[in-house]
């Protein structure tokens, strides 16, 4: 079998890894980037050649393997821009990891799908060909392209390509003219379906994106692919990466350069409801980011940043090791799960990026609204950014380049810790991020049943709170104990991300709220503790979300040791009180810890 050509070394200059760490990365760092994902791929596509070598020489499918390594051979002989933009494609990564996975676990991997891609390349490419391809879902699939309509046609047809047609038997003929993505602007070709397709054009900076809804080797996400898009559904997203392109051009010219360079794919997907919104990168696919729809232009550029972050993180990773294996679970501001310590890299890095949107999106808004949001959003993401960092070096989990890289990063952040923010987006942003993680140390911190007991006989007996060295430890794990979907979290984030809808609610007063939360969103923050303290201390059942909240309350107040007990005590104190019994006072309780 004739082989592509052989894999390049590839070396990351300092200036570039320099760059990367700090955010930054120009058009030709993330160009590098590529390259090395183009190498990384040909190397994938030589170890599934070598087991189609093995394969049943009468399988179809390793028979149109070969056929189509052959013919992406040819293709990179004539015209090496063509081999190497299908080697580029997302699409591509993603069918090369699985079909790894596949050769590890014993089975075949999709061989077929490789004369497919093969066939893309040869048509971009004006290399004639005929080969045997398969027919999914009554289509031929080009990636990066689209794909022939051939319903009614078997399994296998043969594929026949003289340089200027595309021909299927007697009944199928495509100008290979028209075979290529679908922008919504040209009428519609008898036999075929382009990739739905845009260019977004602002300031002079163009960026074109396939949106990918019909590709399995895309659909690897944790919501489903948005299959089957009406033309009218494909022209809103059309007009909201528009809109979000004016958005980065116009504020964030930093982060719109390298985008356009290194996101080639958005795959839309389907939210649970419409107040969902999930956003996703796979370092399987290089190039993709998949999304929910947003709800605005502002959040669709600040999910591009985000997951472009991820992109430069995946890419970096695969030719620079940064972490070890960190086992370890830890808190990150920004999940609602555990995450093991070597993971938290991944989301510093993203939200290096989301800290600086926000920090231009501050001058960008005109709206007060708009302005709050960003200066909250600002205030709370560097804030969490600082944390996750000192967690992350704690770990140990980094490699020495791991340590430069994120000793770089941090650097950045303490940076961007010195501007100022308004005071109440400041108050604001502390609530919402003191919710999170008291919400989460209650879901995820786990106690010595012992010690609890022992903390519980000493304190029903009046003694002091014990020495350092006797009490409890606690350790991290899923689900210690179970809290509610909290309506107050919710309307906490609300208040700032939806503040329209969040007077709405108010004025109408048809918030699903006890008591003590209402007069802690109006800030009666005294009668608060107390409703929480009532509720807690007269309750035979555990209150974990009434101790959230009695803690949010508390740092509403002047400075006390109650609030440093609430921030890094709470789940000792809930089971200590929970082991106590009903009608014991939390805040009495507290106090004895603090």
């Amino acid at each position: 079998m004739q082989r592509v050509a052989a894999i390049k070394t590839h070396w990351l200059p300092e200036e570039a890894f320099t760059a990367l760490a700090v955010g930054e990365g120009d058009p030709a760092v993330i160009r590098l980037l590529r390259e090395a994902q183009q190498s990384k791929h040909t190397m994938l596509l030589h170890a599934i050649a070598e087991a189609a070598s093995d394969a049943d020489p009468n399988d179809p499918g390793a028979v149109a393997f070969r056929a189509g390594y052959g013919l992406l051979a040819r293709t990179q002989a004539v015209e090496p821009a063509a081999y190497t933009w299908i080697m580029s494609l997302p699409h591509l990564g993603g069918w090369l990891h699985d079909g790894l996975i596949h050769l590890g676990q014993g089975t075949p991997p999709d061989f077929a799908y490789l004369a497919c891609a093969a066939a893309s390349g040869a048509v971009r490419a004006g290399v004639p060909f005929e080969l045997d391809v398969p027919v999914r879902d009554g289509r031929i699939p080009l990636p990066g392209l689209g794909g022939l309509e051939v319903a009614g046609q078997p399994g296998w047809v043969r594929l026949r390509h003289d340089g200027e047609r595309l021909t299927v038997g007697d009944d199928v003929d495509v100008s290979a003219l028209d075979a290529r993505p679908d922008y919504g602007s040209g009428p519609p070709v008898p036999h075929w379906r382009g990739t739905p397709a845009v260019q977004v054009l602002a300031g002079g900076l163009a960026w074109n994106v396939l949106l990918v809804i019909d590709d399995a080797y895309l659909d690897r996400y944790t919501l489903p692919m948005s299959t089957g898009l009406s033309a009218d559904e494909l022209g809103r997203w059309r007009q909201r990466l528009q809109d979000a392109w004016d958005v980065l051009v116009s504020h964030h010219p930093w982060a719109a350069g390298p985008m356009a360079a290194g996101v080639s794919v958005l795959v839309p997907l389907t939210a649970h409801s419409e107040t969902d919104l999930i956003s996703a990168t796979s370092p399987a696919a290089f190039g993709a980011v998949a999304t929910s729809w947003p709800p605005d232009p502002v959040t669709m550029a600040e999910t591009l940043v985000h997951e472009f972050q991820h992109v430069k993180l995946c890419g970096l990773l695969d030719m620079v090791s940064l972490a070890g294996s960190g086992a370890e679970l830890v808190y990150a501001p920004w999940r609602q799960d555990p995450r093991p310590a070597a993971g938290l890299l991944q989301g510093i890095y993203a939200h290096l990026g989301i800290v600086r949107f926000w920090r231009g999106q501050r001058q960008a808004e005109i709206d007060p609204d708009g302005i709050l949001r960003a200066q909250i959003q600002f205030a709370r993401w560097r804030s969490a950014l600082g944390a996750a960092v000192d967690t992350l070096l704690r770990t140990g989990c980094l490699t020495p380049e791991g340590i430069r890289f994120v000793g770089l990063l941090r650097d950045r952040a303490r940076a961007l810790a010195d501007e100022p923010v308004p005071g109440q987006a400041s108050q604001i942003a502390w609530e919402v991020a003191l919710d999170h993680e008291l919400t989460w140390q209650m879901r995820h911190v786990a106690t010595d049943a012992a010690a609890v007991a022992n903390l519980a006989d000493a304190y029903s007996r009046g003694w002091p709170f014990p020495d350092q060295d006797r009490r409890p430890g606690v350790r991290v794990q899923d689900d210690v104990r179970k809290l509610g979907s909290s309506v107050r979290s919710r309307l906490l984030n609300m208040s700032y991300l939806e503040p329209g809808r969040y007077r709405e609610l108010c004025a109408e007063g048809v918030l699903p709220l006890g008591r003590p939360d209402r007069l802690l969103l109006g800030r009666d923050s005294e009668a608060a503790v107390r409703g929480y303290r009532d509720l807690i201390a007269g309750s035979a059942d555990p209150q974990p979300d009434a101790w959230v909240g009695l803690g949010l309350a508390l740092h509403q107040l002047p400075a006390s040791p109650l609030q440093s007990a609430f921030a890094t005590q709470l789940p000792v104190m809930f089971d200590v009180c929970t082991c106590l019994g009903a009608g014991w006072d939390p805040v009495d309780l507290a106090s004895w810890f603090g």
